[in-house]
C-alpha cells in the first residue's frame, strides 16, 4: 500500500500510504451519507493490513457530521475486531467538536498531527 489512491470526486479525495510500517488514510474534503463508504473502506483496507496501526488523517476534512461520525465507530469496531489501533488526526474544529460534542473523542486516539499519531505509536526506550 504505497500511495494509493482510493477515489477522487469534487467531495473527497481519500489517499492511503505507508509511512514506517503504519498506514495513513489521508482525507481530504466533505464525510457525509454521499462519500463515508469511500473512506470506511479505505480505513478497513489499512486495518486488514496486517500494521499495528491505523492513522486516519482527517487534517483536510471541511464537513464532518453524523455521518462521519458513525464511519469513525465503525472503524474503531474494525480495529478492536483486528486487534489494531485507530488513531485519528483531527487538528481543526470542523471534525475535532462534534466528536468531542458526542463523547466520541473519548473513545479514540486523537492527534494535532500525523507526526504527533505516529510519535504515539513508537515505544518510549527505557532508563
Amino acid at each position: 500500500m504505497n500511495g494509493d489512491q482510493f477515489e477522487e470526486s469534487p467531495l473527497l479525495t481519500v489517499r492511503a500510504e505507508n509511512v514506517a510500517g503504519v498506514v495513513v488514510v489521508a482525507v481530504e474534503g466533505e464525510i457525509d451519507v454521499d462519500t463515508a463508504d469511500v473512506v470506511l473502506d479505505a480505513l478497513r483496507l489499512g486495518l486488514s493490513s496486517g500494521g499495528p496501526a491505523v492513522v486516519a488523517d482527517l487534517t483536510e476534512v471541511s464537513f464532518f457530521g453524523s455521518t462521519g461520525i458513525s464511519t469513525l465507530i465503525t472503524a474503531h469496531e474494525i480495529a478492536d475486531d483486528h486487534c489494531t489501533d485507530l488513531h485519528v488526526v483531527a487538528p481543526h474544529r470542523a471534525v475535532k467538536r462534534p466528536l468531542q460534542v458526542t463523547g466520541v473523542a473519548d473513545v479514540l486516539a486523537l492527534h494535532d498531527s500525523v507526526q504527533e499519531a505516529l510519535s504515539a505509536l513508537k515505544p518510549v526506550p527505557s532508563e
